[in-house]
């Protein structure tokens, strides 16, 4: 059976349950959480059974990651590609411009999330217990391996003259995503958001800039 959509689309019968599915589950792990919320409860608020719900997803975790899985590793690719930016910037003798394109990247990260906010306030407050637990840490190891290799290439070329250790160099990163990310889990408007970031990272560009001491 089919059902017309807004805008003139159609929609299964199937497809309407997967979405009333997800919907339900979205309030329900916003609400509570991954580890307090319940398959039953998702079940009863949607008026359907738990069977019909498994039929669909293999288990709690399934219908977390079908929520967040897209929004959240979608980051993590983008935020790949950007670290890959700033390696081509080597070759071109570009580097200089490398503060730029770091800040330029975060004002389009930030909307990105916005964009996906639900998303990432689940990941962020609600993820104990899944895959995502650690998402934070993650990005901060992602980004602690590729930028150590970037500034060994950086000082081999006589770019930079500082150095920092892997315990500090992983601290700071750890404080600048936190930092990004408090913009999320206090639940500040966009364009407040976008007004904190833009004083993160002037403030730990500044930092880095000192310890590195660029050339």
């Amino acid at each position: 059976m089919l059902f017309l959509l807004e805008g003139g689309s159609f929609m299964s019968k199937s497809e309407d349950t997967k979405q009333l599915i997800l919907d339900t589950a979205k309030r329900e792990f916003l609400e509570k959480g991954y580890s307090a919320a319940s398959v039953r409860t998702i079940a009863k608020k949607a008026g359907l059974t738990t069977g019909a719900i498994f039929r669909y997803y293999a288990d709690k975790a399934a219908l977390f990651e079908a929520l967040v899985s897209e929004a959240a590793d979608g980051l993590v690719n983008q935020f790949k590609a950007a670290q890959e930016a700033h390696f081509e910037l080597i070759p071109q003798e570009r580097t200089a411009e490398s503060r730029d394109l770091s800040t330029e990247y975060l004002r389009h990260f930030v909307n990105y999330v916005y964009d996906r906010f639900d998303e990432f306030k689940l990941v962020l407050c609600g993820a104990e217990g899944t895959k995502y637990a650690n998402y934070i840490h993650d990005l901060v190891e992602l980004d602690v391996e590729r930028t150590e290799t970037y500034y060994r290439l950086l000082r081999e070329k006589g770019k930079i003259k500082g150095s920092i250790s892997h315990e500090l160099h992983h601290m700071i990163t750890s404080a600048y995503f936190t930092a990004v990310f408090e913009t999320v889990v206090h639940d500040m408007p966009r364009e407040q958001a976008m007004g904190y970031v833009e004083e993160i990272a002037v403030f730990f560009n500044s930092g880095w800039e000192g310890l590195l001491k660029l050339i």
